[in-house]
């Protein structure tokens, strides 16, 4: 007694079937086979994002009924920030001018390689700094605006600030 698919007629028969369809190449569907990288989109506007994120937080602490301003508090928030951005973003950009400014120790294709490598990745880590300095600035600029629209008890900046974040 034979079974479906064994024996020379099983053989014959995975011969002779259509085999199965393969996915394209890159599509990362094969086990070992990775997809193409996205495409690298345009860098994140981080202005845009720490107004943003101000706003979204002034909401927040703003939300609740009992809350009232602090324009202490708030002058001691923002003087952080600016200290941070004077001091801590300085500091860190002044000792990071020279990681992408890296000069091999020898003139072979490991060394060449190496310094091609750091040097990118020194000129990545400025670009960061940049944008968080970028990001911080505008976080401040949106908190001075806040508080300037309490200190001027402008009701219509006030009540628009709140708004951020909430669903009509």
């Amino acid at each position: 007694m034979t079974r479906s698919g064994s024996g020379p007629q099983g053989v014959y028969g995975q011969l002779n079937t259509t085999s199965p369809q393969s996915p394209p190449p890159g599509s990362g569907l094969i086990q070992g086979a990775t997809a193409a990288p996205p495409q690298p989109g345009p860098p994140p506007n981080y202005v845009t994002l720490g107004s943003g994120q101000a706003k979204a937080d002034f909401a927040a602490a703003s939300a609740n009924g009992g809350w009232e301003f602090d324009p202490a508090a708030m002058d001691q928030v923002i003087k952080s920030l600016e200290d941070c951005i004077k001091n801590d973003f300085r500091r860190a950009q002044n000792e990071a001018v020279w990681l992408d400014q890296i000069k091999p120790p020898g003139d072979e294709v490991g060394s060449q390689g190496y310094v091609a490598t750091a040097n990118k990745s020194g000129a990545e880590y400025k670009n960061f700094l940049q944008g968080a300095e970028q990001y911080t600035r505008s976080y401040v600029d949106t908190l001075i605006q806040i508080r300037t629209a309490y200190q001027e008890q402008d009701q219509a900046a006030i009540d628009a600030l709140r708004q951020i974040g909430k669903i009509d």
